[in-house]
């Protein structure tokens, strides 16, 4: 992050910065081509370590800025990855790559990225609106540099588990290779229906925007 983002200016690319339109929600059919789509849900149910180690945050008033219980057994890490499916982790990151281009050329900025994970969704697991980069009343989260982000869907044999952007009115049923992006401001709050059936996977990407 650059040196000028201050305690009082957390963000180097402040909320709003890419407006409030829906246009800014992109969802992609066939993201993921057949062939890598295939080796990703065989490996999927074959993943037997998760990533428990993280930390919750909190701000000084006690507000949680990040519950990291919310994910035990459910984040299969960057590491964890490699380690388990070194060909299932390069192809996963080269879609990485291939939405960070897409990002630049839709949003016109240059982002960096980050190592791939997969995140498994169980039966009782939904999510409420949410922004990426900041709490609902505006405020900052743990993750103030997610500015541009997406999500990558693998597989649709579950029940529930539809994304949706309650400020826009869409929603966004998962199939297989589907890909969607988004601004990470409260201007794009995102939310997961409860899964009810099934087991749900997907990989969450989150880019920060560079030399601005």
């Amino acid at each position: 992050m650059n040196a000028d983002v201050t305690a009082e200016s957390p963000w180097q690319i402040k909320p709003g910065h890419f407006g409030n339109s829906a246009s800014n929600i992109v969802v992609i059919e066939n993201f993921v081509e057949l062939e890598d789509l295939k080796l990703i849900q065989e490996f999927c149910p074959t993943i037997n370590e998760w990533n428990n180690s993280a930390k919750s945050v909190y701000a000084e008033d006690g507000t949680c800025l990040y519950n990291a219980d919310y994910w035990n057994d459910r984040q299969c890490s960057s590491e964890i990855l490699e380690k388990l499916n070194r060909q299932v982790w390069l192809i996963v990151d080269k879609y990485i790559d291939k939405m960070q281009k897409t990002i630049e050329d839709f949003y016109k900025v240059k982002v960096s990225k980050r190592p791939p994970v997969i995140m498994k969704w169980r039966p009782g697991i939904e999510q409420r609106p949410h922004a990426d980069k900041q709490l609902n009343d505006g405020r900052p989260n743990a993750f103030v540099d997610y500015d541009l982000n997406s999500l990558l869907y693998y597989n649709d044999d579950f029940e529930g588990g539809d994304l949706f952007y309650p400020q826009h009115d869409i929603t966004v049923r998962p199939k297989p290779g589907l890909a969607v992006m988004h601004p990470g401001d409260v201007n794009y709050l995102h939310g997961v229906t409860m899964i009810t059936e099934g087991f749900r996977y997907t990989t969450p990407s989150f880019y920060t925007v560079v030399g601005s």
